[in-house]
């Protein structure tokens, strides 16, 4: 009988770290905010790790996340990394902190998605 692993959640078998995020321009900054979202609501920091062209979209996502007091900037980095062929690329490291109010803002965004959820069902088309 083989023993059943509990599976990793898909953050933690991208990247190995339950709250850091790897940041790809494939994906618009709108998934980066409800991921990021997600993970603050089980720890107290996380990291946007973004590489080349995806630093755009990592600055836009943390930008979001603290507008809407969901949290704080707490430390913002860069390097210069090689990448394959001797190619040199900006990395960007953002790490955000939980905000202190960040329970109730997740509260107020669940009622008031609740609420556009009501008049959209409601709304003939």
């Amino acid at each position: 009988m083989e023993s059943q692993q509990p599976k990793a959640n898909k953050t933690q078998e991208r990247t190995g770290a339950p709250n850091l995020i790897n940041v790809s321009n494939k994906r618009n900054a709108k998934f980066y905010v409800y991921l990021g979202k997600q993970i603050l609501k089980d720890h107290q920091t996380i990291q946007l790790h973004a590489l080349g062209n995806a630093v755009s979209t990592s600055v836009q996502a943390a930008e979001n996340l603290v507008r809407n007091n969901y949290a704080t900037f707490k430390q913002i980095k860069t390097e210069t990394v090689d990448v394959e062929n001797n190619q040199k690329k900006a990395k960007l490291f953002i790490t955000l902190e939980k905000h202190a109010d960040f329970d109730a803002n997740i509260a107020k965004f669940e009622l008031i998605k609740q609420e556009n959820e009501k008049l959209n069902q409601a709304t003939p088309q």
